[in-house]
């Protein structure tokens, strides 16, 4: 067998695999994302994750679209923290907290669902950020009712 032959069908097992892996990484990306709506710290499941998988590693998938057409990009590894820096999460979070109380203010006795729904967000995204305004004594909770503190 030539050693073109060979990295023919090297290139061909890369490909099989990278598609059999997609899958995990988009349910990846997706849990991602619910752990951020719901405050879990990626920290603790970073923690976690490095204790039953061993050191995380950056995986970058090649530059060129696949065979499937899905262009390559960079993902982190299981238990890897996201590219997200904690002053872009401060940031983003900021802002949505000065619309949720803006929201607030406007209509007293709104409810979270009704709020992410005017803000065109997902309740759940909220539902942090309500538990530190409550903390902070800028709004306070009656029931499901979000009131000016």
């Amino acid at each position: 067998m030539s050693v073109i032959e060979e990295l023919k069908g090297l290139e061909q097992r890369v490909a099989q695999r990278m598609a059999e892996l997609r899958p995990l990484v988009d349910e990846y990306h997706q849990l991602e994302q619910v752990a951020e709506r719901l405050g879990v710290s990626q920290d603790a499941a970073a923690g976690s994750a490095a204790r039953t998988r061993g050191p995380a590693r950056r995986v970058r998938a090649d530059s060129k679209a696949d065979k499937n057409g899905n262009a390559g990009r960079s993902v982190n590894a299981p238990g890897q923290r996201s590219p997200r820096s904690p002053a872009a999460r401060r940031s983003r979070d900021g802002g949505r907290r000065d619309q949720l109380l803006a929201v607030v203010n406007e209509k007293p006795g709104i409810t979270v669902r009704e709020a992410g729904a005017r803000l065109g967000v997902d309740p759940t995204s909220l539902y942090r950020i309500v538990h530190k305004l409550e903390q902070d004594g800028a709004l306070r909770k009656n029931g499901r009712e979000l009131l000016p503190g």
